[in-house]
């Protein structure tokens, strides 16, 4: 049996999360990225990427629905490897020159995705003080900005100077040292797994009990639309820049970085916050309407504004479009029955990504209809403008029975 002595301390678990959480970011965020590039090698047209991200997320919204499960059979240890060798899985399809082995990339990629959620929900509400659990959720959520900046400050550079399959080498390097770390404590962290997957049967995992759950279901439809705003800003923003704003592909990579340290920044803040002010709720709603402020800014942005503007307002975006995650997830583990965070966790995800499978392809459509990204993303801030309602409508509901 292995001793309580050598149980790592919850900053060590915090910074395994955030690292997986790093990896799968990266993975799912690289292609939209350099989209211009990877369209020219393949002859294909820029815009396409949004369906290959609601493939990723298609997959992943499925893969959500045994995730829960997963975790209290396997361990949530064992599950995050298995998650960092379905993302290493789709770097090496992606490197592959054909439309076939990129869809069967995301694939594993939406695997990947699928999986982590639930598992570091499990760690992180097992070996983590629940006082500081919104500040701590949301560290670990800062893995997907953090992941961005590095993906949008180096990927396109090394797509333009060496070919875009060399950017999938950071990646792989970092599935090998999670791994390798992860193993000498998989035994510890992996000490509670239930054989039999702690009773949830039900062929849609976690989501009959959100959905049945007034505070669950309310949150998760308000994250749905939350994670639809996030990943078209990340999706298309460098193609609307490129295409529509007068701005070439490295600059558009430096100003989504710009987004994505928003992000990572913003999150520890919101997550700060909400322990202060006891209410994620609340902290939900003011960055849904720094959103629509934001998001309508967007719609009308110039090359020729004001440097310092232009980083600002991109920075505003990631604080809100990409900062929301690690206090969302917070309050879903709050409203979780005892013992059953990664089942809630895998069916809040569930709703995460459809609203992430819905956004970008709803968005493609649309621009294949209007021929304009700039009046394309209106729909932002009209979305946001829905969860808002949805939030003032709600309120802090009461943990899961």
């Amino acid at each position: 049996m292995t001793s309580t002595a050598a149980l790592p301390g919850p900053w060590m678990v915090v910074a395994v999360a955030t690292f997986a959480q790093l990896i799968v970011a990266m993975s799912n965020i690289l292609l939209p990225t350099i989209a211009p590039k990877l369209a020219e090698a393949l002859d294909v047209e820029p815009v396409l990427i949004g369906y290959q991200v609601s493939l990723t997320f298609g997959v992943a919204t499925l893969a959500t629905m045994w995730a829960g499960t997963a975790v209290l059979r396997y361990g949530a240890a064992r599950t995050t490897q298995l998650s960092a060798l379905f993302c290493g899985l789709g770097m090496l399809l992606f490197a592959l020159p054909s439309v076939t082995a990129i869809a069967l990339g995301s694939a594993a990629v939406g695997i990947g995705m699928g999986l982590l959620n639930p598992a570091a929900a499990h760690m992180l509400v097992t070996y983590t003080p629940p006082q500081r659990r919104n500040i701590m959720f949301s560290i670990k959520q800062t893995g997907v900005p953090v992941g961005g900046v590095i993906t949008a400050l180096t990927a396109p550079a090394i797509a333009v100077h060496f070919g875009y399959r060399w950017s999938l080498v950071v990646v792989g390097v970092m599935i090998v040292l999670l791994l390798a770390y992860s193993q000498r404590h998989r035994a510890v962290w992996d000490s509670d797994v239930r054989g039999d997957g702690g009773g949830e049967r039900s062929a849609f995992g976690g989501v009959p009990l959100v959905w049945r759950e007034p505070g669950l279901r309310g949150l998760s439809l308000v994250a749905m639309i939350f994670s639809a705003i996030q990943r078209i800003v990340l999706s298309f923003t460098v193609i609307y820049l490129v295409a529509e704003g007068g701005i070439g592909l490295v600059e558009a990579g430096v100003l989504l970085s710009v987004v994505q340290i928003g992000g990572s920044l913003s999150r520890v803040c919101w997550g700060w916050v909400a322990d202060r002010m006891g209410s994620s709720s609340r902290v939900l709603m003011i960055i849904c309407v720094i959103t629509i402020v934001s998001t309508l800014a967007l719609v009308l942005f110039r090359a020729d504004w004001n440097k310092t503007l232009i980083y600002l307002l991109f920075f505003v975006i990631g604080a809100t479009a990409v900062g929301w995650n690690g206090v969302f997830h917070a309050e879903a583990a709050r409203l979780s029955p005892p013992g059953m965070a990664s089942v809630v966790a895998a069916g809040t995800t569930f709703f995460v990504f459809a609203g992430v499978l819905i956004g970008p392809a709803a968005f493609a459509a649309i621009y294949g209809g209007i021929g304009s990204y700039s009046h394309t993303f209106v729909m932002v801030p009209l979305i946001a403008g829905i969860a808002l309602l949805l939030l003032f409508s709600g309120g802090r509901a009461p943990r899961a029975s």
